[in-house]
């Protein structure tokens, strides 16, 4: 599930027709910033648009990198190297809630959220 408190959602619902599952992805980085405060979150995701942009060329994995505006909350219990995680994100009384359970295992509650990335991915087999 994804929040409605989205700053950008048009090309992410353009390439997936929707908002993708997340229930299993390969968090790469969890970074803080002082300014806002914001958190930048990147993952890994198999899940694929059912329209790539053309440019993308040969891709198997779709590299996101989300920024939380205004973070008001977090908690980093767990950062594994590798593995997969499940994400989940909701509205709450004017603030987004997100979990992430699994290799990571990390909460925030923030006021917004932007897209800050979206690409294709090349994982080596």
């Amino acid at each position: 599930m994804w929040p409605l408190r989205i700053e950008n959602p048009i090309f992410l619902q353009t390439i997936y027709g929707n908002y993708p599952n997340l229930s299993s992805v390969e968090v790469i980085s969890a970074k803080m910033d002082r300014e806002g405060p914001t958190m930048h979150l990147s993952f890994i995701s198999t899940i694929l648009p059912y329209r790539p942009p053309a440019k993308w060329g040969a891709f198997n994995a779709v590299s996101f990198g989300l920024e939380f505006i205004a973070v008001e909350s977090v908690s980093l219990r767990k950062f594994e190297s590798h593995g997969r995680s499940s994400i989940r994100m909701w509205d709450d009384a004017g603030k987004i809630l997100l979990t992430c359970e699994g290799a990571v295992r990390l909460s925030l509650t923030s006021r917004w959220m932007r897209i800050h990335g979206i690409s294709g991915y090349l994982l080596s087999q």
